[in-house]
């Protein structure tokens, strides 16, 4: 596990919580907010807290996304990643996680977020060539975000972070300057059926039907 030093305590408190959307509860330097219309670099700034928030809710995604964590365990390098694909179509819950001090400014947090489905996905990759963050940016549209910026995710040197809680966790401990780290979490979602559709041609064939009266 990561060591936050987040009381036991209070982690089983969020871990019984009941909620609705992706995110359950937070712990230690995170915060849950609103979903932000920018979250571009040097906008949503702080250097003592992270902040969160829910971006798409049970959508079928429109095309394959690239994560780097999936299974319950702790990420603190490089060589702990991988790279592996959610095919287009699957049904996902996305959040995202944001650390951005002010320019010359630096931080470190740590945090832990509780979510009410199984993660099946964590991104914390945008090198050249692997811009995972930015291809999966479409998760959280409407917000605004900087694209092409090398190290935009995580750096895995000072950072790492733990899925656990049987897959339903993360806990991190990050250190910023510029850029600042950036996590986005994805969790399975509920499958949301089309609606049926309207059954006009039997209306119109009661209304065709019907005699005029004299």
């Amino acid at each position: 596990m990561v060591k936050t030093g987040i009381p036991g305590a209070a982690i089983a408190a969020v871990l019984c919580a009941v909620s609705h959307g992706a995110i359950v509860g937070t712990l230690a330097q995170v915060s849950q907010i609103s979903q932000p219309a920018d979250a571009q670099l040097d906008v949503l700034t702080n250097t003592t807290s992270a902040y969160c928030w829910n971006e798409a809710q049970d959508v079928a995604l429109s095309q394959a996304i690239w994560v780097n964590a999936h299974s319950i365990g702790t990420y603190s390098s490089d060589s702990d990643l991988v790279t592996t694909q959610i095919a287009a179509g699957t049904w996902v819950r996305s959040l995202y996680i944001h650390f951005d001090a002010p320019p010359g400014g630096s931080g470190s947090v740590q945090g832990f977020v509780k979510f009410d489905r199984p993660i099946i996905g964590v991104i914390v990759v945008n090198a050249p060539g692997f811009r995972h963050l930015d291809d999966s940016d479409f998760l959280g549209a409407p917000t605004l975000f900087t694209h092409g910026v090398d190290f935009r995710g995580m750096e895995m040197v000072n950072d790492q972070f733990t899925i656990g809680g049987g897959g339903t966790t993360i806990q991190f401990s990050i250190s910023i300057s510029q850029p600042g780290d950036f996590i986005r979490v994805i969790t399975e979602g509920d499958v949301v059926p089309s609606p049926a559709p309207l059954a006009l041609p039997a209306i119109a064939t009661v209304v065709l039907c019907r005699r005029r009266r004299v």
